[in-house]
């Protein structure tokens, strides 16, 4: 179910829906796991291909950007976005689900070229994502980790 929806739907365009799982990675300080793109910062994830279910998904994309395999922890939230993507060159309705994950180990090299890792702030991690609906899942986090 999608809690919330950013961005605005403009009516002269089409949008594609395109259906995408993120993790939410934070190291021992807190910071977040960030994937730096040419075009601005984002979170591990991507779009989910075929009939893989979203763990799958989630897992392929972090270790295809980062090398990484990962333990999927907790559901976060769902929210949506209406943008124009720089990367994919259109517009896009991207249906976002999110998940709290732990770093694993490092399983091999990262094969999105393009994509580079990089540690945020919490604080700093919500004003620089590009994509609304994920800064709006790092709010929820730092939601939850204030009641623990």
């Amino acid at each position: 179910m999608i809690e919330d929806i950013f961005g605005e739907k403009l009516p002269n365009q089409q949008y594609r829906d395109r259906r995408g799982v993120y993790a939410i990675i934070l190291n021992e300080k807190n910071e977040v796991a960030t994937v730096q793109l040419p075009h601005g910062y984002v979170l591990p994830g991507g779009g989910v291909e075929g009939d893989e279910t979203k763990a799958e998904c989630l897992r392929r994309e972090c270790l295809e950007e980062l090398g990484w395999e990962i333990e999927i922890n907790q559901f976060v939230c769902a929210a949506s976005n209406y943008h124009y993507s720089m990367y994919r060159k259109q517009y896009l309705h991207s249906i976002g689900y999110f998940y709290l994950a732990t770093y694993v180990k490092q399983a091999t090299a990262p094969i999105e070229k393009d994509h580079q890792l990089v540690w945020m702030s919490l604080e700093d991690c919500r004003l620089n994502l590009i994509l609304d609906h994920q800064a709006w899942a790092i709010e929820k986090v730092i939601g939850i980790l204030g009641q623990l």
